[in-house]
Order: structure tokens, then C-alpha cells, then sequence
């Protein structure tokens, strides 16, 4: 009984295996690499399923996030596992998501395995490999800042003009002021921002600015009676005699 297991080699299973096969795999512990584990390392990770984390897959949990991603699937007892292919949520809440692998195959497995939040932003893309991990969108406005912490997810300028209005939204992407004069012509193709009729008299001279608005001459006669208004335009005396 070199085993001094209390069974003599002629009769021993395994006659230098005191435990006799403990994981009932038909191999003895001098033998068993995994003597523990009657699958003898399943996914072939070098851990044996008894101190597995994830004993059916190769990632063994890489990202922590509790949830394995299954190479291969089996229910170490299908009578006992049965009940939670018809209960599947219990499966993470009972941790049998290694014992049975295959009935919880759908709520255990982790889709990102790599990616301990699991696809955060749902866009199909694991974090992992995901360029914006927290945006859905993925940068849609392609400005190279993620819509996270994008101050304007869908304006690639990200409100050049700073009044804080991003260009999705604002009616004058490039003017500050927001057509302030209200002719519903933005700076920079309105070059009289401040002048709503557009240097009416065309001198060349926006109205905000212009002594004269409405006469191109600008007083010539300097009487400090602009054309429009002068009854003689010509006449710095403005028909002295009457």
C-alpha cells in the first residue's frame, strides 16, 4: 500500500494515489495534470477548471468584469442546470456560470472580453477597440474629439465664431453677433453687419457709419442738410433770395 490509502496495489485503482482519482477523470493524480479537474483544463489555458476563473475559455476574465467569454459550453450537471435555461437571469446572480456553462451560455458569456465595461456607448464596438469608447456616434463630426466631451458633437469647428451656439444649431455659424442688424444676412457676406438696408445710397459708406444714408453725395454742398433732404443740393445757401 505504497499510498497508504488502505487499499492494497492489487486491488488499487490507483496504487500510488492516495485519493484514487478524485475528479473521477480515469486518471490517477501521478498522472493527472489536473487532478482536481475532471475536464483537465477544457479550453486548453494552462489553468485547471478548478482554479479557473473561466474554465471554458482562454481569456480567464482578462478585463474583471466577472463575465468569461465561452470557447465551448457544458452543463457539469444537466439535470441540476436545467432550471436556468429557463431562468437564465439567475445565472450571474447563483455564480453557475461555469458549472453550467451551456444553459447560461447567453447571460454569461461577455461579449467584449477584452473590455471590462462591455461596451459602454452600445455601438457594437468593444471598448477595447472602440476609438470613443463612451460615444455611440464615434466622433460623428469627425473632429478628432469624441462626442463624450465633444462641447459640439455634431460642429467639426466646434463653434468657431465662440458664441456659443455650436453650428448645428446657430443661423450664423461664423458671426458672433448673430446677424445683429436682423437683414438676414450673416458676416462675412454681409460687409454692412451693422447696417440693415445695405448702404441704401451706395457710397460706399454703411448707413451706421454714413452722415448721409439715403444720398451718395453726402451733403456736397455741405450745409449740413443731407441730398435727400436738401431742396437745393447745390446751394450752400439754399436759395438765399427765395
Amino acid at each position: 500500500d505504497a499510498d497508504s490509502d488502505a487499499v492494497c496495489a492489487n486491488v488499487d485503482s490507483c496504487p500510488l494515489d492516495t485519493a484514487n482519482d478524485v475528479d473521477s477523470d480515469l486518471l490517477c493524480s501521478t498522472l493527472d495534470s489536473c487532478p482536481l479537474d475532471p475536464l483537465n483544463d477544457f479550453d486548453s489555458d494552462g489553468i485547471c477548471g478548478d482554479v479557473d476563473a473561466c474554465p471554458f475559455s482562454v481569456y480567464s476574465d482578462s478585463d474583471s468584469d466577472g463575465l468569461c467569454t465561452n470557447g465551448g459550453c457544458l452543463d457539469m450537471d444537466a439535470q441540476y442546470c436545467a432550471q436556468f435555461a429557463v431562468a437564465p437571469e439567475q445565472c450571474v446572480e447563483q455564480s453557475v456560470c461555469s458549472v453550467c456553462s451551456c444553459s447560461c451560455f447567453q447571460s454569461c458569456e461577455d461579449p467584449c472580453p477584452l473590455d471590462a465595461d462591455n461596451d459602454a456607448d452600445s455601438d457594437l464596438v468593444c471598448g477595447n477597440t472602440d476609438v470613443c469608447p463612451y460615444d455611440g456616434d464615434n466622433d460623428l463630426d469627425n473632429d478628432g474629439v469624441c462626442g463624450d466631451v465633444d462641447s459640439c458633437p455634431f460642429d467639426a469647428a466646434n463653434d468657431s465664431d465662440s458664441d456659443s451656439i455650436c453650428a448645428d444649431l446657430d443661423s450664423c455659424p461664423f458671426d458672433a453677433s448673430n446677424d445683429v442688424d436682423n437683414d438676414s444676412v450673416c458676416v462675412p457676406e454681409d460687409i454692412c453687419h451693422l447696417d440693415p438696408e445695405h448702404d441704401a445710397d451706395s457710397d460706399n459708406i454703411c448707413g451706421d457709419i454714413d452722415s448721409c444714408p439715403r444720398d451718395a453725395a453726402n451733403d456736397i454742398d455741405s450745409d449740413d442738410i443731407c441730398g435727400n433732404l436738401d431742396s437745393c443740393t447745390h446751394d450752400a445757401e439754399n436759395d438765399i433770395d427765395g
